[in-house]
């Protein structure tokens, strides 16, 4: 059997891509990854355009076109140099409704 942890350690401090709602890529070095989010360390500063709460994707590896591993997760922390993701998101509440036809 395959050990996924063991997949995820190898790919501490290597370099990433977050993309932020708006579309604008931001380099980055993986700081910590599980099944349940990311942390990361970006190369500069934190821009402006990234917020908490905001959906945004992680790219392991730091060609978007070459990157195997791309994951969607929301930002949960956001301080001067890092960035925590969480995978655990749930983007729409289904709602079962009961169809009822109409009698006209």
């Amino acid at each position: 059997m395959k050990n996924e942890s063991h997949d995820f350690s190898r790919k501490i401090n290597s370099q990433c891509l977050l993309m932020g709602i708006d579309g604008v890529t931001y380099q980055a070095l993986l700081g910590d990854l599980s099944v349940t989010g990311a942390l990361i360390t970006l190369a500069k500063n934190t821009p402006n355009g990234l917020h908490v709460g905001e959906m945004c994707g992680l790219m392991l590896g730091d060609n978007p076109k070459l990157s195997s591993a791309k994951y969607t997760g929301r930002i949960v922390k956001l301080d001067s140099d890092s960035v925590g993701i969480s995978f655990n998101h749930q983007e729409h509440q289904h709602q079962k409704k009961k169809y009822s036809p109409s009698t006209s």
